[in-house]
């Protein structure tokens, strides 16, 4: 892991309270993206990975007490992998530019629904965030079994999320100014430039 920094400390806040907040919205809005884990993404772009787990980890636990649902908890996996995979995205320079960033994303975007969809079909009937399940009603509504209406609105809505996802992150990336991407280890090479 990244030496254990004050900048690093308050970091791993920062990027839990762009989480909970981005997530919020999302909910609220019944929008069928997530955006939860903005701030995952961008701390693996910026420190590395271990340090984007213990975000992730750090969020999952947030959204748990906030909602006062330990549902939440059972999509930490899904949390943990994000945080590994972004990890991996960013050391091969996938926030060079926006094509790679937006095909980083969609490719966490399979994995991610791959993760969640039997946490989702499994433990909750295929009922969890408000945008994904209007999606999973509406494809049952048309005769698709709940199975592949589960994994169908999962993959809709992780594909789209986490595309979205990485294309922030690396607006914010290239938005960084100079003298503070030095600041972070793993920012020039996420970018590229290293």
């Amino acid at each position: 892991m990244a030496r254990l920094s004050s900048r690093l400390l308050a970091l791993i806040p920062l990027a839990v309270g762009i989480n909970l907040a981005l997530g919020k919205f999302a909910s609220a809005t019944s929008l069928p993206l997530f955006l939860d884990t903005v701030g995952t993404v961008l701390v693996a772009a910026l420190v590395g990975p271990a340090a984007a787990v213990v975000t992730g980890l750090v969020s999952q636990t947030a959204f748990t007490i906030v909602d006062g649902k330990l549902m939440w908890m059972a999509f930490l996996p899904v949390q943990l992998g994000i945080a590994l995979y972004a990890g991996l995205a960013a050391r091969y320079r996938m926030f060079a530019s926006p094509l790679r960033a937006v095909a980083s994303g969609l490719g966490l975007g399979v994995i991610a629904a791959t993760l969640s969809w039997p946490i989702s079909l499994l433990l909750f009937g295929g009922v969890t965030a408000s945008g994904v399940t209007l999606v999973t009603t509406a494809l049952t509504a048309v005769g698709v079994p709940l199975r592949w209406a589960v994994y169908g609105a999962s993959l809709s809505s992780d594909l789209l999320d986490k595309a979205v996802t990485f294309l922030l992150v690396y607006v914010v990336l290239e938005a960084l100014p100079r003298r503070m991407a030095v600041r972070f280890p793993a920012a020039d090479r996420s970018r590229g430039r290293a």
